[in-house]
């Protein structure tokens, strides 16, 4: 039964190797009047869970025992459609005006480099309760756990892009397109369509009945520069001002793909299994090899009826954002949106801003939202303008997750710099 638990925990073991978890950080905290030469740096994180709140999360990705409370706690959020996931970006860009360059008025070239870090999984209620309690519960019973995904990658691009600015009377506008080069560093996925646990009543045998596919980058290369993979991808953005003067913002990010090379690992199976112990020749003779050779290799060979390398592509989690911006006068502006990511188990994101200017260079915007990872998301952050020439913000779209851990299910935070020359 111990070999049987190991091996179901392997996919939230995976995702504790990495806390990268998306932040919709609305950042247009001052509104641009004219085109300038800038440079920016930001740095973001989410992550969230449909089913454990921040007091367990922080638990199983940073360590703590987790206490008989917190599993039922988390047991009662169990629905058909439980989640994880979560992203971290640095991102660094420079926007040159082609008026500089090329005397081309309206238009500007961007360039800049990012790193992304992204994770998703979806699970059956029966799997998590496998995972933190074992199959003693299941007892007689199927434990059902087809339905199960799991996505992990990382990756860095270089960016370059145009974006053409539009005026409606007083007010500018903006659209663009950027397109991306990508450096694939490592990317793990598990997929499981169909599964299911029997434990025989007494516990005397288990049937395992399995269809599941794991696919990984070169697994002996890793690191900053590992070059496991290329690709390519596209953002896309609009800003329309409507006739009552209200704006309205449409936009693609990540519209594209990586292909991982052929050092790339392809294991799958589609078979059924069956365990009732393990044979001991001399009960007197017991050693540590009995178990020593039980590991998460082992487990996934002897399970397995496809173990390859080859190569094979995946989809980037393309992102489309909708946004409504109102200016209700000189101190205070709304915008209310939605946020989804496809391909990525993600639940469209409904959020609302709320902007208050103390005066022309500092800013507090307030944040709320529901979807994403997680359930409902309140926010804080702050702007400050420096002389015309610097920009500062920092803030968070998860407030409650400092405050209220108990009762929050995601935690973000994000910072930035934008300097004007």
């Amino acid at each position: 039964m111990k070999i049987l638990r190991i091996y179901f925990i392997l996919f939230l073991i995976i995702s504790r190797s990495s806390t990268s978890l998306v932040a919709q950080n609305n950042t247009d905290f001052f509104v641009d009047t004219t085109q300038h030469l800038t440079a920016s740096f930001g740095a973001d994180y989410s992550y969230g869970s449909s089913v454990m709140n921040n007091y367990f999360l922080s638990k199983f990705l940073f360590g703590g025992r987790i206490e008989r409370e917190d599993k039922d706690a988390a047991y009662k959020n169990l629905s058909s459609h439980n989640r994880l996931g979560g992203d971290i970006n640095y991102q660094f860009n420079v926007e040159i005006p082609f008026d500089t360059l090329f005397r081309k008025p309206n238009i500007s070239l961007v360039v800049g480099v990012e790193n992304a870090e992204h994770i998703d999984a979806a699970f059956t209620s029966d799997l998590f309760q496998l995972t933190f309690d074992g199959n003693k519960q299941f007892a007689g019973e199927f434990a059902e756990i087809g339905g199960t995904n799991y996505n992990r990658y990382q990756y860095q691009k270089i960016n370059i892009g145009f974006v053409n600015y539009k005026y409606f009377d007083d007010k500018l506008a903006k659209e663009g397109v950027i397109f991306s080069v990508i450096k694939g560093e490592q990317h793990e996925a598990i997929t499981i369509p169909r599964g299911s646990v029997f434990t025989q009543e007494l516990g005397k045998e288990i049937e395992l009945d399995l269809n599941y596919s794991y696919n990984s980058s070169d697994t002996a290369n890793k690191g900053i520069k590992a070059f496991n993979g290329y690709g390519v991808s596209t953002d896309l953005f609009s800003e329309i001002f409507l006739r009552n003067g209200d704006k309205v913002y449409l936009g693609i990010e990540d519209l594209g793909f990586i292909y991982w090379n052929k050092n790339s690992l392809d294991i799958g199976t589609d078979s059924t299994f069956h365990y009732d112990g393990i044979w001991v020749d001399n009960i007197f003779d017991l050693n540590d090899s009995l178990l020593s050779n039980i590991s998460k290799d082992s487990i996934i060979n002897k399970i397995s009826t496809t173990n390859q390398k080859s190569s094979y592509s995946i989809a980037l989690p393309t992102a489309v954002n909708i946004t409504y911006t109102k200016v209700v006068n000189d101190k205070w502006k709304i915008n209310i949106g939605v946020y989804h990511q496809i391909l990525s188990n993600y639940f469209p994101l409904i959020y609302s801003n709320c902007y208050y200017y103390f005066n022309k260079k500092l800013v507090a915007k307030a944040h709320l939202s529901y979807g994403g990872y997680g359930r409902l998301n309140t926010g804080l952050a702050f702007a400050k303008s420096f002389n015309k020439y610097l920009e500062i913000y920092i803030g968070t779209n998860n407030l409650e997750a400092f405050v209220l851990p108990n009762l929050s299910f995601n935690s973000s935070g994000f910072i930035g710099i934008k300097s004007y020359f």
